[in-house]
């Protein structure tokens, strides 16, 4: 979820600096659908997602390509902002402070309409702690923020002064405590713990130091074929773990992340990159500046919609009704808050 880049000039397959990649734009469409998905889906009660490898769980795991490729895409475009030591530092300070500010106001928000549905000793009482409301604030999906903030200003200090190894070197590290504190953490090399490892660093730093390093390479006409088959490879690891986990040590299969995770963002970025014809859909590319904006709202009309008691469910077809919905609200929402500058910082 991030501007387009500016590339370097004179380097071949790359484009000018005022042009919209249209499949990645696609791409973020149809990633802010699946998490819309994801955060409408039923967790809870007999129905619920995870609790063993049918259709539900299949589509689980095939919409968790989003989260990474928002990372993967924000770092990609990032780099082009980091090119010496004193730009990494200030571009990375620039997105933490643009993120980080959508992420006060919208915690703000959703607190404030929770305080006027349920009245401030409700809405009070059940207070996260420190860790959870500065990383995760006051709605579960408001996490991606500060972890992107979090991701950008560490690869700026350490790009900065020279330590790209040193970075990669903590971000696979961190990525194997976030999988040994999450997906693995009922199995004998994981633990557990009353944080929540997803938030913070654990999952993001990996996939914007990747999103850096895939635009070192490229975009490259080869990307066409490369990323369907890793993401296809990924998507199979990904199915493979959690099923693996479930018989082994009775782990729920609605994982956000887990080691094919990776592997499956990697090769959906790469393809959302390479801009291959058929992904070039001007209708739904127009909507990639929206997608923030949608991210940000969703769940004001998810807590509307998708709640677990709603009787809504008994409709057929409802799973898909319901993501169309959520969409169709947060776009509207978004677009008007875009049409007034006092609010369009909320969404952009």
């Amino acid at each position: 979820m991030q501007k387009q880049h500016v590339p370097p000039s004179g380097q071949p397959g790359r484009r000018a600096s005022t042009e919209r990649i249209q499949s990645v734009d696609v791409f973020r469409v149809l990633a802010i659908a699946a998490v819309i998905a994801l955060h409408t889906a039923p967790h809870t009660g007999p129905d619920a997602v995870g609790l063993r490898f049918d259709a539900r769980t299949v589509w689980d795991q095939l919409e968790r390509f989003a989260v990474p490729l928002f990372f993967m895409l924000s770092g990609y475009f990032w780099a082009d902002r980091c090119q010496s030591g004193a730009a990494c530092w200030t571009a990375g300070v620039a997105l933490a402070r643009r993120v980080l500010v959508l992420f006060v106001a919208w915690s703000a928000i959703y607190f404030l309409i929770t305080c006027a549905a349920v009245g401030w000793e409700a809405a009070t009482r059940p207070l996260p702690g420190l860790p959870t409301l500065l990383l995760q604030g006051t709605k579960v999906h408001l996490w991606f923020l500060p972890a992107l903030a979090l991701a950008a200003l560490v690869s700026g200090a350490l790009l900065a002064r020279g330590r790209e190894h040193t970075l990669l070197v903590l971000a696979m590290a961190l990525y194997a405590v976030g999988l040994a504190g999450k997906a693995y953490a009922d199995t004998p090399i994981g633990f557990h713990t009353h944080v929540n490892v997803r938030n913070g660093l654990c999952f993001s730093l990996i996939m914007f130091v990747t999103g850096i390093r895939l635009r070192r390479l490229g975009p490259r006409p080869s990307w066409r074929r490369v990323g369907p088959a890793l993401a296809l490879g990924g998507l199979a690891l990904q199915l493979a773990e959690v099923a693996w986990l479930h018989a082994q040590w009775g782990t729920n299969m609605a994982q956000d992340f887990v080691l094919g995770t990776y592997f499956y963002g990697l090769g959906m970025t790469m393809l959302a990159l390479s801009d291959p014809a058929p992904l070039r859909v001007p209708r739904l590319a127009g909507l990639g500046p929206l997608v923030l904006g949608i991210y940000a709202s969703h769940f004001l009309f998810v807590d509307l919609l998708a709640r677990p008691d709603t009787p809504l469910r008994a409709i057929p077809g409802w799973d898909i009704i319901v993501v169309a919905l959520v969409f169709a609200l947060s776009l509207a929402l978004t677009g008007l808050l875009w049409r007034f500058a006092p609010t369009r910082r909320l969404v952009a």
